[in-house]
């Protein structure tokens, strides 16, 4: 029943409105579970440093800057890119296996760079890892495009700088992060290495 009731947070698609925006937020399984963070900008604002208008950290505050050369479109709320977005996510700060990180990015085609090496979709990078794998997944039910980049990363970092770069205008971001393992796996894997020791010392007095 549990695993099902996954599945269908996983699958499920809210749509939403803003202005001229229609697009599908996913909410990841383990959203709110020990060890995990979610941090969503709307940019509602003309600030290039916005804080999230959503979201819960308990590791610190994110940071998101916007490096562009044109204003932002008021309505819908979305920035013109012709530099990127940078944001840095604290997390847990305990070496562990890999991070899990979902970015959901709503954007649709600039137009607006000169430079044919700027492409007209999101490129998105992550630092620091060992090891990386990425996945997108995108969803355009109008002229906007819901790009949800499902990344993994190893080993877990105490915090991740997440680049997003592209001639692409930006109406929202959103970051779920989550450490695997969580805390309460932790705490399984100690108990059960302690039982083993204690079973192996209990052996050796036999002996």
């Amino acid at each position: 029943m549990k695993s099902m009731k996954k599945l269908v947070v996983l699958s499920l698609a809210v749509i939403l409105g803003t202005g001229a925006t229609v697009f599908a937020n996913v909410v990841p399984p383990w959203r709110g579970d020990e060890g995990s963070t979610w941090q969503q900008w709307d940019f509602s604002s003309d600030s290039t440093n916005p804080d999230p208008d959503d979201g819960s950290n308990p590791y610190g505050d994110p940071a998101l800057t916007v490096y562009a050369v044109e204003q932002r479109i008021p309505d819908p709320g979305a920035w013109p890119l012709s530099g990127e977005i940078d944001v840095y996510i604290p997390n847990r700060n305990l070496l562990l296996e890999r991070k899990e990180i979902w970015l959901q990015l709503t954007w649709q085609a600039g137009g607006n760079d000169t430079n044919p090496s700027m492409p007209d979709e999101p490129w998105v990078a992550v630092t620091p890892f060992q090891e990386m794998h990425m996945f997108r997944t995108d969803t355009t039910p109008n002229t906007w495009t819901h790009s949800l980049f499902e990344i993994t990363i190893w080993p877990n970092p105490p915090g991740e700088w997440i680049t997003i770069k592209g001639d692409i205008i930006v109406d929202q971001v959103i970051i779920d992060t989550i450490c695997i393992p969580e805390p309460a796996t932790m705490f399984t894997l100690a108990i059960g290495g302690l039982m083993v020791l204690t079973r192996k010392r209990h052996l050796g007095r036999v002996l």
